[in-house]
């Protein structure tokens, strides 16, 4: 049996793979950047190679001073060479000055497990991107990361954990909060419907939540959500019955966010999707032990539903924000999305702009207010109407 999971992540080009782990103080030992000496400039996550001359060429002069801190620069011809298959993790150095910074509500881009689902080829967020996602207002980003089984176990998976935390590194330097989601299917439908044994299946869980926690408070992430979106992989599974599976979600919503609490510090942050049609006792249990309850609403946007009932879906966002003040959480729109893992179908394309305007307006006049709101994805704003969209999200996001 194979499980994915998947914790938040999104990437793009940069020096990270080519500059080698070590400290600032020339200590490190050969190929730990042993050269470099306190006070020296660094290249930043995500700086090098660049397009821009001027930093070009202090990323040149970089390596040529300090080979022991750069990759092989012959490959192609092209400085810093080509891209190594997983990247170096980030020096400890840059893991001593990561901290925390809580915006007053969550403005979150979510980038989800799609970036997976079509390559993993292992780039780093660039500065460019960053600095256009902070143009449309959004303060917070949303990333995953690809893990594996292994004798039964769940672990990381290698390359993609190292993607991960060296876009943590980048996110933060840009001054946006980090926000980190296991995920036990970790890709389209389909992919994790068989479990197997539940108490099994969630002592291995709960082992990979704890070792993910760990690392998260490690690099200062601000939110961490232990289990995303667990109703609907627990849906899928045939050999549970409809009661087990709700048993199971009882149990499983606190007991995930009770180990991730003992090794991180920080906010969590639950994902439950279609409340509605759960059990009281269900939803009940995505309050518990968490600092935030997220719902996660996407109502197809494919033509067959009208937009009259497409508006009734968006009354999700009222009905959670009512049990949750009962409960005395905080809850927030954990994810608003437009299309499946597969892309965005031709109608979503042609109605963007009017059907996320339903969610806008759904968002605001809830009350008790939410404490943030949650896009997917960046590549929403490419489609037909995108320009468009990044205006209404501005002003939307100026609103909250």
């Amino acid at each position: 049996m194979v499980i994915v999971i998947i914790l938040a992540a999104f990437v793009a080009p940069g020096l990270v793979g080519k500059f080698k782990q070590g400290g600032p103080t020339g200590q490190g030992g050969p190929g730990t950047c042993a050269s470099l000496q306190a006070g020296e400039w660094t290249p930043e996550q995500g700086e090098c190679p660049s397009t821009n001359a001027e930093t070009s060429a202090k990323c040149e002069e970089f390596c040529v001073k300090h080979p022991d801190c750069c990759g092989d620069r012959t490959q192609g011809g092209q400085p810093f060479g080509g891209q190594e298959k997983i990247l170096s993790l980030p020096s400890a150095w840059q893991i001593m000055n990561l901290k925390r910074s809580y915006p007053e509500t969550i403005k979150a881009l979510n980038e989800g497990p799609n970036i997976y689902t079509r390559s993993l080829e292992q780039k780093v967020i660039s500065d460019e991107k960053l600095e256009a996602i902070k143009a449309v207002g959004f303060n917070t980003i949303q990333i995953m990361l690809i893990g594996k089984k292994e004798n039964g176990q769940l672990v990381f998976n290698e390359a993609n954990n190292a993607a991960l935390l060296n876009d943590i590194v980048a996110i933060k330097k840009h001054g946006l909060a980090v926000w980190v989601a296991l995920d036990i299917a970790g890709g389209k439908p389909g992919t994790a419907n068989v479990l197997g044994n539940y108490s099994d299946f969630k002592a291995s869980y709960l082992d990979f939540t704890k070792n993910s926690a760990e690392l998260m408070e490690k690099y200062k992430v601000e939110y961490f959500t232990a289990s995303n979106e667990p109703d609907k992989t627990f849906k899928e599974q045939k050999a549970w019955s409809v009661a087990e599976i709700n048993s199971n979600l009882v149990d499983f919503f606190p007991a995930t966010n009770v180990v991730a609490r003992e090794k991180f510090s920080g906010k969590l942050i639950n994902k439950i999707t279609q409340t509605q049609r759960h059990t009281k006792e269900v939803v009940a249990a995505s309050f518990k032990n968490v600092d935030i309850a997220g719902v996660d609403v996407g109502p197809p946007m494919d033509g067959r539903m009208s937009l009259a009932d497409y508006k009734r879906e968006l009354d999700e966002y009222q009905s959670y924000a009512t049990v949750a003040e009962k409960a005395g959480v905080p809850w927030m729109n954990a994810e608003y999305w437009l299309g499946d893992f597969e892309g965005v179908g031709e109608f979503a394309k042609q109605n963007e702009l009017k059907y996320a305007q339903v969610s806008f307006d759904a968002y605001l006049k809830v009350s008790p207010k939410g404490a943030g709101y949650t896009w997917n994805d960046w590549n929403t704003f490419s489609l037909p109407q995108g320009e468009q969209m990044k205006q209404a999200m501005k002003e939307f996001l100026n609103k909250i």
